[in-house]
């Protein structure tokens, strides 16, 4: 059975990724601008605009008022810490050849912390490990040192 990664950057994560790649930059930037419509299919401004909106509301992008009125967006710690989670998904995400050897991963986590565990779990899937057991997921390709 093979197992196709998929991964499709959000609108949220494509404004993440952009303002990673550029430091700080002004809302308006980005419409002209070709990275727009590079890593997600949104097709109008303004819901770009309220993912932008969401990103700062969650603390991970912070909006400086600047002399003109117009507002300059830079990354939070958090911000950056999501915009590297992105990038590894990106890289896991893309076609490699097998080279024949499964990496396992086994965790325990306690069932009093059960929501960090799925969410965990989740997560592992999502970057393409395949499940054998609720704890022990098995990945097909060398992972990278930040994982």
């Amino acid at each position: 059975m093979r197992k196709k990664i998929i991964y499709e950057p959000t609108c949220s994560d494509t404004a993440v990724l952009i303002l990673d790649a550029l430091g700080k930059i002004f809302i308006e930037s980005f419409w002209p601008h070709p990275y727009y419509h590079t890593f997600c299919n949104h097709n109008k401004k303004r819901s770009f605009r309220n993912a932008v909106d969401r990103l700062e509301k969650r603390g991970l992008i912070i909006g400086e008022r600047q002399k003109n009125g117009r507002v300059a967006f830079t990354l939070s710690p958090e911000g950056e810490k999501l915009a590297n989670r992105i990038a590894l998904k990106l890289k896991l995400a893309k076609n490699k050849h097998w080279d024949g050897k499964w990496r396992l991963l086994i965790f325990d986590i306690p069932e009093k912390i059960r929501g960090r565990r799925d969410f965990f779990r989740r997560e592992l899937i999502d970057f393409g490990f395949y499940p054998l057991q609720k704890s022990v997921l098995a990945y097909p390709h060398p992972l990278p040192l930040e994982f």
